[in-house]
């Protein structure tokens, strides 16, 4: 027995030393570089364009077995300027050592450094990488079975994924959009992404922070975290641990896409906001309430008729049919157009043709609005239903945040069941039908002196119309007794 382990010892350790000897004869006397031409020549044949490496191709023994590539850039399409379409600082990939001497290779860590792409569609409508996609076939698809299509058992043909990937780095990647037909640019300045190892059917982190640039004013800083499982078998995916901040606004919970074999998979979230300002996240400025009126809110035209005709509201009806949601959306504080609303409470679900957002709860100036939201797209014609209810809003408050001025006082009750169905809006006003019930209880209108008035009035009966005009009157009438 002895002896027999003293062989196997023997025989691993020749094996070990034969692996390692292999490794350094191989990085010693091969040269990447020397095939660096032949890579662009073949690039050239293939897509007519040159993949140009200004840095040396290097290979790493020591912690990791690897390559590393330095600066390379593919360049652009005719036509489209000097500016390459890809440029890549640094790339580098290695291979896990520990599987190697398990004879099962894993790939330890990818790695892209100051990766530029640029997408650019010029005046006709040409986009930069047209040129490289395949030419259009009249033939018919692949037979079934093919293309990573499940199989009769319901999984994906013979696709599985057997070893693990130690990661991937992503720093200081760059994208530009230039879309010169519509003339507008996008740029992602800055992305930087990194995961932990990820074993299928395993759990891991992402980390994704991006600095973009949406036009001349609208700027986005956004950061990511969360811990990623994707359940191959069970075609599932959860984002648990989610950690979102888009600007000011953050949001945190978890989320799950599952059932990828359906039209739209499904989606189950819950997630929750401390604050939400919508009109800082929106770029809109804080209304002033004594400056003219904004543009695009006047709604109708100088002979106070409608500025626009009818118009019918195109709902994706199959895509809403489709649709399998299930969540539930909090908010500590939301503020919009000044208002500002706590606690709410928002659940979505949309199943089988049925959008509903019931009930949606919240604390307003001092009272409660409890609002359900059904849009039913069951059959052809959409029918819509809103149930709403407010209690105790206190409306002097509310108005001197909306418009500035509390111009009334009071707690407001109010109540709407309406329903109605159609696609234009006319249909809509003509088919909706309920109760609206509205009450103001120790209502009061402030700025207004009803005991002045009356005293005005009554002088205005005493008096000549030119004391009146002087004292009380606005209207410049000849005087003359009454």
């Amino acid at each position: 027995m002895k002896k027999i382990l003293r062989y196997v010892f023997l025989g691993l350790l020749a094996g070990i030393v034969f692996l390692v000897a292999t490794v350094a004869i191989f990085a010693a006397f091969f040269d990447a570089n020397a095939y660096k031409q032949d890579l662009s020549d073949l690039v050239r044949e293939q897509t007519g364009r040159e993949l140009r490496f200004d840095g040396d191709v290097e290979m790493t023994i020591y912690p990791a077995l690897g390559v590393r590539l330095g600066a390379m850039q593919f360049a652009n399409a005719e036509g489209f300027g000097e500016l390459p379409m890809i440029r890549v600082g640094e790339a580098s990939v290695s291979v896990d050592v520990v599987s190697l001497l398990r004879l099962a290779p894993e790939i330890d860590k990818l790695v892209l450094r100051d990766l530029e792409i640029n997408l650019i569609r010029n005046k006709v409508g040409v986009n930069n990488w047209d040129d490289l996609l395949p030419a259009p076939t009249d033939e018919p698809a692949a037979a079934s079975g093919s293309g990573g299509q499940p199989g009769a058992d319901g999984k994906s043909g013979d696709f599985a994924i057997e070893g693990a990937f130690g990661g991937l780095e992503l720093e200081n990647v760059r994208l530009l959009w230039l879309d010169e037909q519509a003339g507008t640019r996008q740029e992602i300045t800055d992305l930087d992404a990194t995961t932990g190892r990820i074993v299928p059917n395993g759990v891991f982190p992402v980390t994704l922070s991006v600095a973009a640039n949406a036009g001349e004013d609208v700027l986005i800083s956004l950061d990511f975290s969360s811990d990623v499982e994707y359940l191959i078998a069970q075609q599932r995916l959860t984002l648990r641990n989610i950690r979102l901040k888009l600007n000011e606004f953050e949001i945190a919970g978890s989320l799950q896409l599952a059932d990828f074999s359906r039209p739209t998979p499904s989606l189950r979230f819950d997630l929750a906001s401390q604050n939400l300002d919508v009109d800082a996240l929106l770029g809109i400025p804080p209304a002033d309430p004594g400056g003219p009126p904004q543009p695009g809110n006047e709604g109708s035209s100088g002979n106070g008729q409608q500025g626009v005709g009818d118009q019918k509201i195109e709902l994706p009806m199959q895509t809403l049919r489709d649709l399998d949601i299930d969540g539930k959306l909090a908010f500590a504080i939301i503020k919009a157009q000044n208002l500002r609303m706590r606690n709410v409470q928002v659940p979505i679900k949309v199943q089988n043709g049925l959008v509903g957002v019931r009930p949606l709860t919240m604390d307003l100036y001092q009272g409660k609005v409890e609002t359900s939201v059904v849009i039913d797209v069951r059959e052809d014609l959409p029918r819509y239903g809103i149930d709403k209810k407010l209690s105790a809003v206190q409306a002097g408050p509310l108005l001197d945040d909306y418009s500035g001025e509390a111009t009334i006082s009071g707690s407001l009750d109010a109540e709407a069941n309406l329903t109605t169905s159609g696609e234009w809006i006319s249909e809509l006003k003509r088919n909706s039908n309920g109760t609206l019930a509205l009450a103001l209880t120790d209502g009061a209108l402030n700025g207004f002196n009803i005991r002045q008035s009356i005293d005005a009035a009554t002088a205005c009966s005493r008096a000549t119309i030119s004391t009146c005009r002087r004292r009380y009157c606005a209207p410049a009438v000849a005087a003359r007794p009454i």
